[in-house]
C-alpha cells in the first residue's frame, strides 16, 4: 500500500486554512483593491501575500481539491473552469489574510480542540494504514503538519467569532426585515396531486416503453369517459400511493420534477394530464386542489425574522472586515503564470 504524506494531509484538511492563491480572483474580486504588483519570481513561487510565499504546488493542490469537491469525478463542465479558479482563489486569498490578521492580534489556539481533533484524525488513519511498513515514517511527518494546520484553523475561527458578532434584533429591526423580505416568510403554493404510474425500468427496451404508453392512453381515455381515478390507480399504479387511490397529498411547488411541474402548472383543479414519460415509467396525474401562496403574519414569524436580520448584519460585518483586509494588503504575483490580456483589465 502506497502512502504519501501530502495526500494524507490533504485528505484530513478538507476545510483548509493553509494558503494558495489565484490571481484572477485578485483582479476580479468584488470591492477588493489590494496593493497589487506584478513581478518576476522564481518559477516555484506563485505569489506573495505580504511576506508570505505561495508556492505553485500549493496553488495546484488547492485547485485540485476544489475541482474534486465541486464536480463528480473531477469533470468540469465547459466554461466552468474560470469560475472555479476565481472562487477557489477568492477563498484562499481571504484565508491567508484572515490568518495573518489573527496572528497579528495574537490569538491563541484552542488546545483542547487541537488535541482532540488531532487524536481522532490520527486514529482514523492508523485504522486504515497502520499495517503499512511506511506508516511510521509518514506519520512522523503528517502529525506535525496537521497539528500546525489545526492551530491555525483554531485562531482563524476565533477571529471569525469576533467579527461575526451582531446585536440582538429589536422589534423594529425584525419588522423592517420582514417587510423588506416578504418572500422569505411566504408559505409556497401547495398542490394536492394524485398519480397513476405504469412502471418501466429505465434500461428496458423501447418496445416496453411503447407498450406502457399504449396502456396509459387506454387508461386516459377511460378517465375522460368518467372512470374513477382512484379506482384505476389502485388497479394499475405501481406507485406506493396506489393503496390511497394515487393521492400524494399536498406538495410544495418545486417538489415535483420540472417536467411534471410545468404540466401541472397549466392545470385546473380536477383536470387530468395526458400520459407522459418520466424516469420511472409512464404517468398520469390529476390535480386535486391548489392552495395559493400565503404571507405569514409578522407575529407568527417575528422570531425567525429577528434571527435572519441578525445573521444578515453579521454577514455585512464580515464582508466589510474582509474588504478592509484586502484594501490594506500587498499582493505580489509572478507574472509568468498570467496572460497579458488578463492583466490589462485588472490594472485598468
Amino acid at each position: 500500500m502506497r502512502l504519501q504524506a501530502n495526500y494524507l494531509l490533504s485528505r484530513a484538511l478538507k476545510q483548509r486554512v493553509l494558503p494558495g492563491v489565484l490571481l484572477c480572483l485578485i483582479f476580479y474580486a468584488a470591492n477588493a483593491s489590494a496593493k497589487l504588483t506584478l513581478e518576476k519570481m522564481d518559477d516555484a513561487v506563485y505569489a506573495y501575500v505580504g511576506e508570505q510565499a505561495i508556492s505553485l504546488d500549493e496553488y495546484k493542490q488547492s485547485l485540485q481539491g476544489a475541482v474534486k469537491g465541486k464536480f463528480y469525478h473531477g469533470k468540469i463542465p465547459e466554461g466552468k473552469m474560470e469560475e472555479v479558479q476565481r472562487d477557489t482563489g477568492k477563498e484562499l486569498i481571504t484565508n491567508i489574510l484572515m490568518l495573518q490578521e489573527a496572528q497579528r492580534r495574537k490569538y491563541t489556539a484552542d488546545k483542547k480542540y487541537v488535541e482532540e481533533t488531532l487524536a481522532a484524525t490520527v486514529k482514523n488513519y492508523e485504522q486504515q494504514y497502520g499495517n503499512s511498513e511506511k506508516w511510521p515514517e509518514y506519520k512522523a511527518r503528517f502529525v506535525p503538519n496537521l497539528k500546525a494546520h489545526l492551530e491555525k484553523k483554531s485562531i482563524v475561527e476565533k477571529l471569525e467569532e469576533d467579527i461575526n458578532k451582531a446585536p440582538v434584533a429589536s422589534v423594529e429591526n425584525s419588522k423592517q426585515y420582514y417587510f423588506d423580505n416578504k418572500e422569505k416568510f411566504t408559505s409556497p403554493e401547495q398542490l394536492r396531486v394524485s398519480i397513476i404510474l405504469l412502471q418501466v425500468m429505465p434500461s428496458s427496451p423501447v418496445a416496453a416503453w411503447d407498450e406502457a404508453m399504449a396502456e396509459g392512453v387506454k387508461i386516459y381515455k377511460k378517465l375522460q369517459n368518467g372512470s374513477d381515478f382512484s379506482e384505476l390507480a389502485k388497479l394499475h399504479s405501481a406507485d406506493a400511493s396506489a393503496e390511497n387511490g394515487g393521492d400524494l397529498g399536498y406538495l410544495h411547488k418545486g417538489m415535483l420534477a420540472k417536467k411534471i411541474q410545468d404540466v401541472i402548472d397549466d392545470m385546473k383543479s380536477g383536470e387530468i394530464s395526458k400520459p407522459m414519460e418520466v424516469l420511472r415509467g409512464i404517468t398520469i396525474f390529476r390535480l386535486e386542489d391548489r392552495k395559493e401562496p400565503v404571507l405569514n403574519s409578522f407575529e407568527k414569524v417575528k422570531d425567525r425574522a429577528g434571527r435572519l436580520w441578525q445573521r444578515e448584519q453579521a454577514g455585512k460585518a464580515k464582508d466589510e472586515f474582509i474588504k478592509n483586509l484586502w484594501d490594506s494588503s500587498e499582493v505580489r504575483v509572478n507574472t509568468k503564470y498570467y496572460k497579458e490580456e488578463m492583466v490589462k483589465p485588472a490594472v485598468n
